[in-house]
């Protein structure tokens, strides 16, 4: 694989992934929680600062959605989670309500984790599927194919792919179960800030370990 790493659009596509990655904490989980609390120090209701952090992610994810060529899948999770949010937004005027009604819809995290670990048994794991789009864009679409080849003849690479799957699916469905039970039991001021600062930890935490694992077993494009 080193003669794909050392192509000159591989810098570039590493340079991309981290402004992806930079973005998508700005934009999910910085915004949201400075539309939330900057609407509180100014007076207004929980429903309504509420809401205004469940749309202010929407302008960025239906971005994504229209202007990438292939489909992306975690985009479309986003903005399915955004739309039964504003549903129930609408359907209850209790922020308590609001919050754990939402918490529940953010909960299909967790069912994203539980496939994870279930594809580690059945066929091919998800982060096969996932991985191939972080590989293109860091190699190219040559270098994504090289990478995903390796399943078919590297029994290391595929351990490892097993590996890295299934710690993701099991963090995942803790960040929600943990998410679920925080909306339950935190005033509703609260929740923004240790909802998402919990959730954010154990994802710092899965991609702790995903770089140390990927280095480790050879798991990189």
């Amino acid at each position: 694989m080193s003669e794909v790493r050392n192509e000159p659009g591989v810098k570039e596509g590493m340079r991309a992934l981290l402004r992806r990655n930079a973005a998508t904490v700005v934009f999910d989980l910085l915004l949201p929680m400075a539309a939330y609390y900057g609407l509180r120090a100014a007076g207004v209701g929980q429903w309504w600062a509420m809401m205004a952090g469940i749309l202010v992610v929407l302008p960025r994810v239906a971005h994504q959605l229209l202007t990438r060529r292939r489909f992306d899948v975690m985009a479309a999770f986003t903005l399915s989670v955004i739309v039964f949010s504003l549903v129930i937004g609408l359907l209850t005027d209790d922020p308590r309500a609001l919050a754990v009604r939402e918490g529940w819809v953010g909960s299909l995290l967790g069912l994203f984790g539980a496939w994870m670990i279930v594809s580690v048994g059945i066929g091919r794991p998800a982060l096969m599927v996932l991985g191939r789009g972080i590989a293109e864009t860091k190699t190219g679409a040559a270098g994504a194919a090289k990478w995903a080849a390796r399943w078919d003849h590297d029994r290391r690479f595929r351990h490892g792919i097993r590996v890295l799957t299934a710690v993701w699916g099991t963090l995942l469905l803790a960040a929600a179960v943990a998410s679920l039970v925080l909306v339950y039991t935190l005033p509703v001021d609260l929740i923004a800030a240790v909802s998402n600062g919990t959730y954010w930890a154990i994802l710092a935490a899965a991609l702790a370990f995903h770089l140390y694992y990927t280095k480790k077993v050879d798991l990189r494009a």
